[in-house]
């Protein structure tokens, strides 16, 4: 049976419980973290406004200008909720109507959805925390319908 201090020690040599550099605060988890949501950032906003708009955004962006045009929404069950009317709507008011802000909503939230595993570190484990964001970032079903 190992005693507790023979438990903390074999923690300690785990290379993630390290610090960055001698005695900073940042730990390499953190580190690779943030690197992990630099990617996301970047695969979500890259190149964003130059897809062709498939059936769907079409319908959105169309009710969305409207509505940022001032002649009103309707929520119709056929469609999403009113949510993301409202916000493609308050992009283009923002930043214009273009499909750049048409679709900027949408990454804001992918990359929030990638963000958002932070406050699961604690059940998911360090190695399993990471790999999660990793995974999310790499997933084509995520970046597809993120962007």
């Amino acid at each position: 049976m190992e005693t507790t201090e023979a438990i903390q020690q074999e923690n300690q040599d785990d290379w993630l419980d390290r610090p960055l550099m001698g005695g900073a605060s940042l730990k390499w988890p953190v580190i690779i973290f943030l690197v992990v949501i630099l990617v996301a950032l970047v695969s979500r906003t890259a190149m964003l406004g130059t897809r062709v708009m498939s059936h769907d955004e079409t319908s959105h962006v169309y009710f969305s200008w409207l509505l940022e045009q001032g002649r009103g929404y309707s929520h119709d069950p056929v469609t999403h909720g009113p949510l993301q009317f409202h916000l493609i709507a308050l992009s283009y008011f923002l930043f214009g109507d273009s499909d750049f802000s048409a679709r900027l909503p949408l990454a804001i939230a992918s990359i929030l959805s990638v963000l958002f595993l932070w406050n699961y570190r604690r059940y998911l484990g360090k190695v399993g925390w990471l790999v999660a964001a990793v995974l999310m970032v790499i997933s084509p079903y995520m970046l597809y319908y993120g962007r």
